[in-house]
């Protein structure tokens, strides 16, 4: 979900030097708005717990966009687009369970990596990793390669597109500003994923499973909160949870939020006093980053009955992305147990500079 890219990712090219300020806000309309827009920030982020054969894997594909607006001058005076215009970064990775494997890997088109984006329809790209709309004119497609693991899948949305804040797809996020929001918040997983790729081929499987897609995009600055902790849940019954925790540097929630979707997809948006979040005290600290986090919570959501239990499959699930996005975050699948069961995801980021 968010990973803030600012300025300070050594910048590339280039579309057309024109700037859509996302004020005055207007409604989303999809699939249009699936699309690039040319807001400063942007990113299509996808998460999802799959099946091959038995083995269960957990993944991540994120594609960011950062544009360059006008009020960004060079020695004061020359617009920082003559320079500079779009940045495209991409992570992905994937938990191997059974292995208790986690791979993944990093791409920007200014390490020389070939990429773009369509203002027209979905399709974003950094070299050979892809999301595209698919050939039905509904599902993504997704397509990504890191260290043996080869994923090409079609994620088909079961429920119409989440829209989160108020108004809807209008989220607030506190002293950051305000940003477009919208989720499919359950998507049916086909396709292939290939393992022990070698010179001469790869074990090439069937899979099955959930997906997430988070699209997020306007005009607005994360570098004043200290990071953020953001949940996604799919639950037994049909229904999915999104939690949205902006964090000051003490550690506080400055700001917390969410949505919870019904089974025929209709979205409730959610108060702080709606929900209480408990970490369940059990920490992981990274050998890679030093960074501590919680790892496991209960969440309470006395409305619809949940007490929930969440708990990472595997502890080792961060992402060290310092080289491209400036960001070292924790994002890791999870399982669902308590009064509902189910899969989800969790985000958790700048734990190594705010423990």
């Amino acid at each position: 979900m968010l990973i803030f890219l600012g300025l300070a990712l050594s910048l590339s090219a280039c579309i057309p030097s024109v700037y859509d300020r996302p004020y005055p806000l207007s409604e989303i309309s999809l699939p249009r708005d699936d699309a690039a827009h040319r807001a400063p920030i942007e990113w299509w982020y996808y998460t999802a717990n799959i099946e091959a054969e038995g083995r269960a894997y957990g993944l991540e594909l994120t594609f960011f966009k950062a544009y360059t607006p006008p009020r960004y001058k060079l020695l004061r005076f020359l617009p920082a687009f003559w320079l500079i215009e779009n940045a495209y970064v991409a992570h992905f990775a994937i938990t191997d369970i059974a292995a208790n494997k986690f791979i993944k890997g990093e791409r920007a088109d200014f390490w020389g990596y070939r990429a773009g984006s369509s203002a027209q329809d979905l399709n974003v790209f950094v070299a050979d990793w892809t999301v595209e709309r698919a050939a039905d004119g509904i599902s993504h497609r997704i397509r990504a390669a890191q260290d043996g693991y080869v994923i090409d899948l079609l994620l088909t949305p079961q429920k119409p597109a989440a829209l989160h804040g108020q108004p809807p797809g209008i989220q607030s996020m506190g002293p950051a500003g305000t940003s477009y929001y919208l989720s499919y918040t359950r998507m049916s997983v086909s396709g292939t994923l290939k393992t022990n790729c070698k010179l001469f081929g790869c074990e090439t499987q069937g899979v099955t499973g959930q997906a997430w897609n988070d699209h997020q995009w306007g005009d607005f600055d994360l570098a004043d909160l200290a990071g953020w902790d953001w949940f996604s849940l799919q639950l037994d019954n049909n229904t999915e949870l999104m939690l949205y925790l902006l964090r000051e540097p003490s550690g506080r929630y400055s700001e917390m939020t969410g949505t919870y979707i019904n089974s025929s997809g209709k979205t409730t948006i959610l108060a702080a006093t709606d929900f209480v979040l408990s970490p369940s005290g059990k920490t992981w600290q990274s050998p890679e980053t030093g960074a501590i986090y919680p790892m496991g919570w209960r969440i309470e959501l006395p409305r619809y009955g949940l007490d929930l239990l969440l708990e990472p499959v595997l502890l080792n699930q961060e992402m060290d992305t310092r080289a491209s996005t400036g960001i070292v975050y924790w994002e890791g699948a999870i399982t669902v147990s308590g009064s509902r069961s189910g899969v989800g995801y969790v985000e958790l980021t700048n734990y190594d500079l705010y423990p």
